[in-house]
């Protein structure tokens, strides 16, 4: 007898698979029967009554225990295959990427609040009208098998579904927080005003979905809304809570992937990472500093950590000490070879000046070839001249001019004494000067007096009197302007080389910078008779370029001084090498001075703070006590407020190293040895930045996000 109460039961188990209507056809005719025999068959037919059945029951039962669960498998009719009945077909559970991707958005629409259901059958209503073309099936046919569909992946993937519900109601409450932040509480002046209006709005948006969701229940209603109203008073306290943490983990993650990428310890990328962003690192600056510079001249942190890393016995002490070392024993050679090579080799000015006077010498045959032709000059237009001012003048200018008229007047030679007695003549007396060579040795001994006289009316006087010689000597003896020329010019060469040594000094002797300026311009200008430029300008950079050298030589252990001595504390100096070698040369100058001083900062800061731990470990081994060493009182106390600065510094970075010495953390001290000391090749600088950002994710957003989940997203479980 065929046994319809199991066939039926078997089709209902199909039908609530969601197997096809032609698999579910194909077991019925399988099983001998037809559709209506199934559908007429009602479990209370039969001839036997309801208790010979159950004995029935109870009797196949017992009999079943004594079998295995293989033949008890055969007698039910299970294939072993599909362990299904016999006909039924395999249970085949939605898994598959696609339904992951069905449960994820069908999810995803559920999950907005208050819309969601709406946004799920439209969904399904837009699916079924675009597939009635090709499939020939009716509407409501097709949208009762997209909604059995849609249901039947969310319950094969509840993961994914509830990760779409999660983002659903992100999404659908993240656009209004964003628009309207102040109905959610967000920026609100007050703490009552921010709670409370956080939960009014938590209340409301959970409120309206229960009662959407629910048909308008009163129960589920304000169920929802006082689940939503807690969780939106409690948003503004865990919302910020959840993003510091999510936002410390994404940077956890950074910090992790940047210390592999260097084959630093995590530690040590964080430590030195930390240095720099307090350091507020730039990243240009340690291409600036040149092929010489080190990650440790970057900021204070920085060069406070190297110098805890000096004071620490191990090999990062030896890294440290050795790097900053061997930099140091170049800093003479590494200033000079810039000098030299921007400013060009310094010369000695007193051998300048010695080649000028030869050149000066080597004028005489001229001076002898111009006088050769020279007329006889009529000196008493000049006698007269200064015989009138020594009557007026007084004192030092009196002198001088009197001094001068004597040189006019030509005494006698004993050959033209003995010429005269020898015509019978009386012996010749003072007479003014004719001869051109004499007044020409005249005005050389005015010009020795110019360069030792003092006031300014004897010296006005003097250059009165040496124009009118001047004067006389070019009317009367052609060709001698150019030699003066030649002449003068030396002479103008002499003194600048002197003046050019003066630039840099801080005196009252020094130029000002529109001095200088003009002095150039004027100096290169042809002076008289001269033909083509004047080396004026060239013979002050000379001298400039002397006096840098001198500073250099007697101050290149000390870069300090150096540097404030050649850039000064203004402006000026700076004004006055840009109008000797111009603005690109001078900053390079001056760049690399700046460059020197930082270096020798490092040094200072690095070594002796290390030697100064050296002694007072030496001190306490000796003593037998533990001294507190040189902390921010001793600082204050040796250097002010900066120095009580550097030993605060000191003292934090000195105790991060011990705290990883300690811990055993050698090898991670000697990475970050080596990482200080990285010049601009390494990559180190460029991933500590990155390091000291963080992950890109902000705290804010995970803020919002997690506060629209706390308002949104309270019931996304519940949500079919």
């Amino acid at each position: 007898m065929t046994d319809l109460a199991r066939i039926k039961s078997n089709v209902a188990k199909m039908v609530g698979q969601d197997a096809p209507a032609e698999d579910i056809d194909r077991y019925i005719s399988s099983e001998g029967v037809t559709l209506d025999d199934v559908r007429n068959f009602k479990l209370g037919d039969g001839t036997a009554s309801a208790d010979a059945r159950a004995k029935a029951g109870i009797a196949q039962a017992q009999e079943m225990e004594k079998l295995s669960p293989t033949e008890r498998a055969e007698h039910a009719g299970i294939d072993p295959e599909t362990m299904q009945p016999q006909g039924v077909p395999a249970f085949a559970p939605k898994t598959g990427l696609v339904d992951k991707v069905g449960a994820f958005s069908t999810g995803g629409l559920q999950g907005v609040p208050i819309v969601g259901p709406y946004l799920d059958k439209a969904s399904s209503a837009a699916a079924a009208a675009m597939a009635m073309p090709f499939t020939g099936k009716s509407f409501d046919e097709l949208y009762d098998q997209g909604n059995q569909y849609s249901e039947a992946v969310r319950r094969d993937n509840p993961h994914t579904a509830t990760a779409g519900g999660v983002t659903g109601a992100v999404a659908g409450t993240l656009p209004a927080m964003v628009a309207a932040p102040q109905a959610f509480g967000i920026g609100a002046a007050s703490v009552p005003a921010r709670y409370g209006l956080s939960a009014l709005s938590g209340a409301a948006i959970n409120g309206a979905d229960s009662a959407v969701r629910s048909g308008g229940d009163v129960r589920e209603t304000v169920k929802g809304g006082l689940l939503g109203g807690g969780l939106g008073l409690a948003a503004p306290f865990v919302a910020p809570l959840i993003g510091k943490g999510v936002k410390a983990v994404a940077d956890n993650l950074h910090l992790s992937a940047v210390a592999r990428a260097l084959g630093l310890d995590k530690s040590a990328t964080r430590i030195l990472a930390d240095a720099a962003r307090q350091d507020a690192v730039d990243p240009a600056a340690l291409a600036r500093l040149g092929n010489d510079g080190m990650l440790m001249d970057l900021g204070p942190n920085l060069r406070q950590m190297a110098g805890g890393i000096a004071a620490t016995p191990g090999e990062g002490k030896a890294i440290v000490r050795g790097a900053i070392g061997a930099r140091d024993a170049d800093a003479n050679w590494r200033i000079r070879s810039a000098l030299n090579e921007t400013l060009g080799e310094a010369p000695t000015p007193s051998r300048i000046i010695d080649r000028a006077n030869r050149n000066q010498q080597y004028l005489q045959p001229e001076y002898r070839e111009a006088l050769r032709d020279a007329a006889p000059v009529d000196t008493l237009p000049i006698a007269r001249y200064l015989e009138t001012e020594a009557q007026t003048l007084r004192g030092e200018p009196q002198r001088a001019v009197q001094r001068v008229r004597a040189m006019l007047d030509h005494q006698p030679t004993p050959a033209e004494i003995a010429q005269a007695r020898a015509n019978g003549q009386p012996p010749p007396g003072t007479s003014l000067v004719t001869d051109a060579s004499e007044l020409l040795n005249t005005r050389h001994a005015i010009d020795d007096m110019l360069e030792t006289t003092q006031g300014t009316n004897a010296v006005n006087a003097l250059t009165t009197a040496r124009q009118a010689v001047d004067d006389e000597l070019r009317a009367s003896v052609p060709g001698i302007k150019e030699v003066d020329a030649k002449y003068a010019e030396l002479a103008r060469q002499k003194d600048a080389v002197q003046r050019g040594q003066t630039v840099l000094s801080s005196g009252r002797e020094a130029p000002r910078p529109d001095e200088l300026a003009a002095e150039v311009r004027q100096g290169a200008l042809p002076q008289g008779l001269q033909i083509g430029p004047s080396a004026v300008p060239l013979r002050l950079r000379e001298g400039a370029r002397a006096e840098i050298e001198r500073i250099v030589g007697t101050k290149a252990n000390d870069r300090v001084a150096l540097q404030e001595i050649i850039k000064g504390e203004g402006d000026w100096n700076r004004a006055r090498l840009s109008t000797l070698w111009g603005k690109e040369k001078t900053d390079k100058v001056l760049d690399l001075l700046d460059r020197e001083r930082l270096f020798a900062d490092t040094s200072t800061i690095v070594t002796r703070n290390s030697e100064s731990a050296a002694r007072i470990a030496a001190q306490d081994a000796i003593t037998g006590e533990t001294s507190r060493g040189f902390g921010v009182p001793e600082g204050f106390i040796a250097g002010g407020v900066r120095g009580a600065a550097r030993a605060a510094g000191l003292r934090s970075a000195e105790k991060v190293i011990n705290a990883l010495r300690n811990g055993g953390n050698d090898k991670t001290i000697s990475q970050m040895a080596t990482a200080l000391t990285s010049g601009q090749q390494s990559p180190v600088l460029a991933a500590l930045m990155k390091a000291g950002q963080g992950s890109r994710l902000q705290q804010s957003q995970v803020d919002r996000v997690a506060r629209a989940l706390l308002l949104g997203g309270p019931t996304t479980a519940n949500r079919p």
